[in-house]
């Protein structure tokens, strides 16, 4: 993804952490990912925590962005995450994950060809039951994006976490870019139907490696049924030792039931390597 474009040319299944250190960067990006989404006919929902949803609104309509008519025809909503997800003043991942789930299914109901979904994470930074689980959450909710019907850029302000936190939160995302930081090839995962499993794309490495555990670990429940299940790398350009290690532990959570196919010669010997086995 060329730099600056990120969050605008972001499609189903993808799941994006913006680390961002002004208020232009969380705004520019805000705007960007709106347009694209109601452009794309996909329902908008945006979770904000820094700024009011009013001022959101009158933000949007600044740049130019019909937000009247999209909010009229429910398109696009504005939340505040007090009001939602935080409704019970505490985070409980569990929940807010089953939640996302609902709302695919509400937006693909309601005719809308997808559900994108923004998050102001600034949240995370205060003293809230549960904030300590954000890097969990932001791991396994990739499970309810690999299935293809919704994506999500999660906006992290950089002057409100430290190194340690943000690297962690970071790392659960299959992407992670910024105004001023390069956007790598990142890590795409879609739960396939024919044949029934997922199909990797991209690079897996150290600043994505918690997304990918998060989505195998769970292939074989989430796919639900007894057929064997297909971990397709043909897409995957690169994976490192960890990143290998985790899809051969994958395969051996369900022995018989997981067939991982399409790997590159470098990675098959990888595999092999480490007790596994690729076609």
């Amino acid at each position: 993804m060329p730099l600056g474009t990120a969050y605008s040319r972001l499609r189903p299944g993808d799941h994006l952490c913006w680390s961002y250190g002004t208020d232009r960067g969380r705004d520019d990006a805000v705007a960007g990912y709106v347009r694209a989404g109601l452009r794309e006919r996909q329902r908008v929902v945006y979770f904000t925590e820094t700024l009011s949803p009013d001022n959101v609104l009158e933000e949007l309509d600044r740049r130019g962005i019909g937000v009247a008519s999209a909010v009229h025809s429910g398109q696009l909503r504005v939340h505040s995450a007090d009001d939602t997800y935080l409704a019970g003043a505490a985070f409980v991942p569990e929940a807010v994950i089953a939640g996302w789930d609902a709302e695919v299914e509400r937006a693909r109901a309601d005719g809308w060809s997808a559900l994108r979904v923004l998050g102001d994470m600034s949240w995370a930074a205060r003293d809230i039951p549960g904030a300590d689980r954000i890097g969990w959450y932001e791991a396994q909710v990739n499970r309810v994006f690999a299935g293809g019907e919704s994506l999500a850029m999660c906006l992290y302000d950089r002057r409100l976490f430290d190194t340690r936190t943000r690297y962690r939160i970071e790392w659960a995302h299959p992407t992670t870019a910024g105004p001023d930081t390069p956007a790598p090839n990142g890590l795409r995962m879609l739960r396939t139907g024919t044949p029934r499993g997922v199909r990797v794309e991209g690079e897996a490495d150290l600043s994505n490696r918690q997304a990918l555990r998060a989505v195998l670990d769970h292939l074989a429940e989430d796919a639900s049924g007894t057929d064997p299940l297909v971990v397709d790398l043909s897409g995957l350009t690169f994976a490192d030792l960890a990143a290998t290690r985790i899809i051969v532990q994958a395969a051996a959570h369900a022995p018989g039931r997981i067939r991982v196919v399409g790997a590159s010669p470098t990675l098959r010997n990888l595999l092999r390597f480490n007790g596994g086995d690729s076609a």
